[in-house]
């Protein structure tokens, strides 16, 4: 619990590239933490418990104790390797019931498709919303928005980034790729940013747009068909997995920052490039905090210890 208290505590500081603080949390410093809209993001976790995914589960249930999220997104590769195959699917207990099962954790998951749960059913990860209390995946891509206080809200929007890929439209292993219509899906992510007048606009999907990692690296599908509808609407962060490591990357007087989030059960290698701000290879899990006037994002590892954190100022 200690090692959370100090995540807490590092994570409310004012100077954002500053090393993680060791001294004694404070009660104001606990309740500026609460008093945000806080949640998690963790992807590629769907390990059946083993690798990290248990302990990063575990981090993150005791983290939570803390400072209640209000709700928890996932970015996808949801069920390694082969997806679901139906709401029935003993997967849901192995992978996602029984990991994530702490008290804590009984709070709304809002979750997009990766790659490896295209192998499957993506129908049935959709249809498992009207099973589940608390598994919210309403169709393979949605919006919807979340208040800060009476006069700021936030614009979230959940992509689904396979189809956009060309290279998985090569042979059969991804049986779903083929139904879904990409120009409606893409016509939908314009209308949803032109029409948003939201001081907070963020957008979670599985692939990146730019990565540094040398796994998979940037995507340059989502580079020419989504970085200009983010540069466009001024769509603050875009959140994903895919390459399982840590990383913030930012262009040059770009509006848009690219944070990958990975590590929720099997890390790899790390790697930087010219994009990159920050870049490391641990379990773990982000801690989003929105603010009327600010972003604060934080790396945490299984220990709830701060990895890295950022802040980004409204402009």
């Amino acid at each position: 619990m200690i090692c959370c208290l100090t995540a807490l505590n590092s994570c409310s500081s004012q100077n954002a590239e500053s090393k993680t603080g060791k001294t004694d949390v404070t009660q104001s410093q606990v309740s500026k933490i609460k008093g945000a809209s806080n949640f998690f993001v963790i992807s590629d976790w769907g390990w059946n418990g083993f690798k990290y995914q248990q302990k990063v589960a575990d981090g993150m249930a005791r983290f939570s104790n803390i400072i209640e999220p209000k709700f928890i997104v996932s970015c996808g590769d949801n069920f390694q390797t082969s997806g679901v195959i139906s709401t029935q699917d003993p997967l849901w207990l192995s992978n996602f019931e029984n990991v994530y099962r702490q008290p804590s954790m009984m709070v709304d998951w809002y979750p997009v498709l990766g790659n490896h749960d295209y192998k499957g059913s993506t129908q049935a990860e959709i249809d498992y919303s009207r099973i589940s209390r608390r598994w919210r995946m309403t169709d393979h891509y949605y919006t919807f928005v979340k208040k800060i206080n009476d006069s700021v809200s936030a614009r979230l929007i959940f992509i689904d980034t396979p189809p956009l890929v060309s290279e998985y439209y090569k042979g059969d292993g991804y049986p779903d790729i083929i139904k879904q219509d990409t120009a409606k899906q893409m016509a939908w992510l314009k209308d949803i940013l032109s029409h948003s007048e939201e001081k907070w606009k963020i957008v979670f999907g599985h692939h990146p747009v730019y990565s540094a990692s040398k796994t998979h690296g940037d995507t340059k599908d989502l580079i020419k068909k989504l970085k200009p509808l983010f540069e466009k609407y001024n769509v603050q962060y875009y959140f994903c997995g895919h390459d399982h490591d840590f990383q913030l990357l930012k262009e040059k007087n770009g509006k848009t920052s690219y944070i990958v989030t990975g590590t929720g059960g099997e890390p790899r290698p790390a790697s930087m490039d010219s994009l990159s701000v920050f870049s490391k290879s641990v379990p773990g899990f982000s801690l989003v905090s929105l603010y009327s006037d600010s972003i604060r994002i934080c790396f945490l590892d299984t220990a709830g210890t701060v990895v890295y954190k950022t802040i980004r100022s409204y402009k």
